[in-house]
């Protein structure tokens, strides 16, 4: 029902409030609540996602304007409920960059990852449709670079420099309206990519 959605983010929250209750709560090493689900949880690294790519980048490569990279950011993730366990909720929350790299990226994780899932969205709202011109695929082709750049992202993800960080990742594309060549077209370009999953709504 592909009317039901304006925005992307009208889909992760959808999505969210179909899995929170599901998930249930748990208690971290203060005995503080916690939710499994959490959307915007950001990288345990920092990137450059700048002309639809993406690309690990080190904590004292700088950027041309001499700044550090940024941390990217994941739709939604599911936290594993061990690590809840182990951690504050400073630690859990992972938005203090230099706290988690100390107190959870260098210790080994013998209880699994901290992220059990980790989910990519992207949704065009409008129907994709070929270029006027010699190039008719450069739109396309412009789509499937953005949906390869997020999927990238999560790929670096299930495991940074040894320590597995993520055990499951998913790429959810909806795309509304369009026709029967580009959606065959949106296949061929992203088959090789087992975590990438094309939903087509009309």
């Amino acid at each position: 029902h592909p009317t039901l959605f304006f925005t992307e983010n009208d889909l992760v929250c959808y999505f969210y409030a179909i899995l929170r209750p599901k998930l249930g709560v748990f208690n971290d090493q203060d005995g503080h609540k916690h939710s499994l689900i959490h959307t915007e949880y950001p990288t345990p690294f920092r990137c450059n996602m700048s002309n639809n790519k993406f690309e690990l980048k080190k904590d004292n490569t700088r950027t041309e304007k001499g700044r550090k990279y940024r941390r990217g950011h994941y739709d939604i993730v599911v936290l594993n409920p061990d690590f809840i366990k182990q951690y504050s909720y400073v630690a859990i929350k992972a938005q203090d960059y230099k706290l988690y790299k100390l107190k959870v990226l260098s210790v080994n994780n013998i209880d699994g990852p901290p992220i059990l899932y980790g989910v990519e969205f992207m949704f065009s709202r409008d129907p994709l449709k070929f270029s006027r011109g010699n190039d008719k695929e450069k739109g396309i082709d412009k789509f499937v670079k953005k949906v390869i750049q997020d999927a990238d992202k999560l790929l670096a993800s299930k495991e940074i420099e040894g320590f597995k960080f993520m055990a499951q990742i998913k790429m959810l594309i909806f795309i509304k309206g369009s026709s029967k060549e580009i959606r065959s077209l949106l296949r061929d370009k992203l088959s090789d990519r087992d975590e990438i999953i094309l939903c087509f709504g009309d």
